[in-house]
């Protein structure tokens, strides 16, 4: 029906009938943006990728000789490392994959130590509620450790996503796939390769700025693009740079943590860190490794050396894991190491009679 005159009157003046309800003042309206904020009235109501400070490689150049007093430090660890290990079985570069892979997953908020990843990449020892991570805690030690196809190689064979569904996905976890990942493969690995006139080790803090801007991850997982950049910066002795408690953790990354020298200056702290605990765990294995063949060299056969080859390769073992190292029956995994239990080479850590566990003596 036609409004009357008098009702478009009504509506002009913008009275209302008694059946209408109050409007409810604007400021009470508590879901919507204050008028006076700057942000954007869009923006969402969650957690959001932090916004990365310029890639130019310019600035990054910049901002590497105005932090050139927390690279020299750093860059003099990882080279003191690169010497020390090579002094070591190779094997010994495992064990400190899964230090740092434990440490990174730690500035995530998950908390595997390394011996659970070591348990798990062996055996498949888990529980169900720690599947998914464990399982990026394996992927992650087996890039570090395996040589060859790095992310510079292409990004769809370094994450393993050969396919749209990933088993490992969780519900609204969208991540690149396929052709799409192809195009910001060659995008990121393009970006890297042209800061060519800076330290390995900022080419590997640019990498892992680059890979976060291209949204290769989720904004809170922070695993795959330090792996890209541990990879990026290695170099002779283990093959890629450790990472020790630092500051690339989420909140930092929400945070935006600041500008390049800001995350150059972190990202140098982190790797040395990482490097100076790697030094004094290769310093303690030295003296232990020392310690136990004086120890042995009364003992006859191949499974007493290849019982410290293991030792240094694991920070635990089971008698099981022994005997997937050493070809040894699981009875004679057990003699050896309660041998070594009792001229003091190793301590047993549940004090069970079942699903026991031993480590080298600090």
């Amino acid at each position: 029906m036609a409004n009357t005159p008098e009702k478009e009157d009504e509506n002009s003046l913008g009275l209302s009938s008694l059946y209408d309800p109050n409007p409810t003042p604007e400021e009470d309206l508590w879901f919507l943006a204050p008028r006076d904020e700057e942000e954007s009235v869009s923006a969402m109501p969650w957690p959001t990728a932090a916004r990365e400070d310029s890639l130019n490689p310019e600035i990054w150049q910049a901002a590497e000789a105005e932090e050139y007093q927390a690279l020299l430090p750093a860059a003099e660890a990882v080279a003191r490392l690169g010497a020390r290990v090579q002094s070591f079985p190779a094997a010994v570069t495992e064990r400190l994959a899964l230090t740092s892979v434990a440490a990174i997953l730690r500035g995530e908020g998950v908390w595997l130590g390394a011996e659970q990843i070591a348990l798990y990449r062996a055996l498949r020892i888990l529980t169900d509620d720690r599947a998914r991570d464990l399982a990026r805690a394996a992927w992650a030690v087996r890039r570090l450790c395996t040589p060859g196809g790095g992310p510079l190689e292409g990004l769809r064979a370094f994450l393993g996503r050969t396919s749209v569904t990933d088993p490992h996905d969780i519900p609204g976890d969208e991540r690149p796939v396929g052709p799409e990942l192809d195009a910001l493969s060659d995008e990121w690995a393009h970006v890297v390769q042209g800061l060519t006139n800076c330290h390995v080790l900022t080419r590997a803090a640019y990498g892992f700025a680059a890979w976060r801007t291209r949204a290769l991850t989720p904004w809170d997982e922070l695993l795959e693009p330090t792996v890209a950049a541990m990879l990026l910066g290695g170099g002779s002795g283990c093959g890629f740079l450790p990472m020790g408690e630092g500051r690339l953790d989420r909140h930092a990354v929400e945070a935006g943590a600041g500008g390049a020298g800001t995350r150059l200056r972190n990202f140098y702290s982190t790797v040395e860190a990482g490097a100076q605990r790697a030094l004094m765990e290769l310093d303690r294995l030295a003296t232990w490794q020392d310690r136990a063949q004086e120890a042995v060299r009364d003992l006859s056969g191949r499974t007493p050396p290849a019982l410290i080859g293991a030792l240094l390769r694991y920070p635990i073992l089971s008698a099981e894991l022994v005997t997937s190292e050493t070809g040894c029956s699981v009875a004679a995994a057990r003699r050896n190491l309660n041998l070594f239990v009792e001229r003091g080479l190793v301590n047993e850590l549940t004090g069970q009679d079942r699903y026991r566990f031993w480590s080298a003596t600090a």
